[in-house]
Parts: structure tokens; C-alpha cells; sequence
């Protein structure tokens, strides 16, 4: 089943090889490690990468790590952050929401705005991105809404580019393990340390288990987002609170329990 997939998304890629200015959106995660890895099987190095790092909110390895992976892949690399710090910003506007695009203003501000500001002086012709159908419920509807055979339709959120490929949108989160094994590449250490790539450390949509890790392994980051976090709570005292308010008591309640909680405050 596997293999089927592979030559699937191998073909896909393949009727974009004499196309000019192809990019590869890398995160530093295994998704886009595994669209990376197919690009360069059709591509060889005919195309460049795009990493944006989320200002304050990414680790350092994960940047050096997506340094190292292009230096063995030999393709360039885009490197692109927006020039706001995401912990002032979260202060400043709240919580963002998981579902509701409008309140994502971390989308929208530390990765849609660097890449316009990106593609308004250089040309954007094919971009990948590891996106697959099952990574939610919700990306599994606009999958089945706007991508045929793995190519988004009329990419309106995609204003920036010609075409937008997902060569691995019927993938399973299986099927991205074996291939990277299969395939021995190189995974993000972070993935054994945080149990994620750590491009995005906190994030509205984490599960409890991610935010303990952050606590335990990336102490400065965990701090940053504390003191943000007894900012909003002020807000909420205040009856100002801004953002989205059920992201807001989701963290609160880790809050309480982790930084309140005698008993669970200094648990490492």
C-alpha cells in the first residue's frame, strides 16, 4: 500500500520537473522531511526550501537542524522570520484559536506575512508542503473540498503561488514513519526530546503532555510564555481579556496545575 502511495506522490512531483522556481515549505517535521526527501528523488536539486521561524517560539535545533538537512541535500535555503517577538504579540493580543482562521493571528503574522513579503520580490511558481487528510477531522474536509490528486484547487489562501502541491495528502501518519525509516533519514532530535519538531513550542492546538515537556526540556521558552500567561490572567481579572477565550482556560487550567500547584510546580 505503501509503495502505491510513493510512486502516486513520485508522479505527482514529476509533471512539475521542468517547472522554474519550485520550493519545498520545510518545518523541520517529519512531514515536510518526507516531501523533501521525494522532491529531491524527481527534482534532484532543482528547487529551494522555505523554513519560517516563529519568532521567541521556536527551538534553536529545530533551526539548526533544517540548516544541516539542506547543506546535505545541497539545495538553498530560505530562512524567514517575522520581526515580532510571538510571546510580546501573545501578551499583547491573546490567545489565538485553533479552528477559527480571523483569530489564528499566528498564522497569519509569523508565517502568511513573511512569505508575502517574500513572493512580492521573488517569483513562486510550485510550493510543497507536507499537508495530510488525516492530521485533523477539519483538514480532512478541505482536503476532500480543494485538493484533487494532491494539487489544491483555485488556491486562494495560497494568493502568493501558481500552484500548491500535497504529494502526500492520502498519507498516514504510519506511512510517514516507515518512510523515514525505510529511507534512514535524518528526523529532528526534537522529536525524542519534546515529542515534536519544535518549530511552533507553544501552540494553541498542544496536548498537555507537549506543554510538560516544554516545561521540563526548554525551561526559557516555558518562562517566557509564564510570564504571558500572568499578563492575560491580569486582562481576565480585568474583564480585558483579549483572544480566544476557551484557549485561554484550557492553559489556565495547566497553569494552575503547574506552576500554582505546590506539589507540581518544580516537577521535572
Amino acid at each position: 500500500m505503501l509503495d502505491c502511495k510513493i510512486r502516486r506522490a513520485l508522479s505527482i512531483l514529476e509533471r512539475f520537473k521542468d517547472w522554474q522556481h519550485k520550493y519545498v515549505c520545510f518545518s523541520g517535521g517529519k512531514d515536510s522531511l518526507v516531501c523533501l526527501d521525494l522532491c529531491a528523488k524527481v527534482w534532484k536539486d532543482a528547487f529551494k526550501v522555505v523554513y519560517i521561524e516563529v519568532s521567541g517560539n521556536t527551538h534553536p535545533k529545530c533551526n539548526k537542524y533544517v540548516e544541516k538537512i539542506c547543506n546535505e541535500y545541497g539545495v538553498e535555503l530560505i530562512h524567514l522570520k517575522y520581526d515580532r517577538d510571538f510571546f510580546d504579540m501573545l501578551e499583547t493580543l491573546g490567545y489565538p484559536s485553533v479552528f477559527w482562521v480571523k483569530s489564528r493571528w499566528c498564522m497569519q503574522k509569523f508565517k502568511d506575512r513573511p512569505m508575502r513579503n517574500f513572493t512580492k520580490i521573488n517569483h513562486l511558481t510550485v510550493t510543497v508542503a507536507g499537508v495530510k487528510q488525516g492530521d485533523s477531522h477539519r483538514r480532512k474536509i478541505w482536503i476532500s473540498k480543494n485538493v484533487i490528486d494532491g494539487i489544491v484547487q483555485k488556491p486562494r489562501n495560497y494568493s502568493w503561488v501558481l500552484v500548491q502541491v500535497h504529494p502526500i495528502y492520502n498519507w498516514k501518519k504510519d506511512d510517514v514513519w516507515i518512510y523515514i525509516h525505510e529511507n534512514n533519514l535524518p528526523i529532528n532530535p526534537l522529536y525524542k526530546e519534546i515529542g515534536g519538531a519544535g518549530n511552533c513550542l507553544i501552540c494553541p492546538a498542544m496536548r498537555k503532555s507537549e506543554f510538560v515537556a516544554i516545561k521540563v526540556k526548554c525551561p526559557e521558552v516555558f518562562n517566557r510564555w509564564k510570564k504571558a500567561h500572568e499578563k492575560l490572567r491580569k486582562d481576565f481579572e480585568k474583564g480585558k481579556l483579549k483572544g480566544m477565550r476557551v484557549v485561554f482556560h484550557q492553559f489556565d487550567e495547566w497553569y494552575k496545575l503547574y506552576c500554582l500547584n505546590k506539589s507540581l510546580s518544580g516537577w521535572r
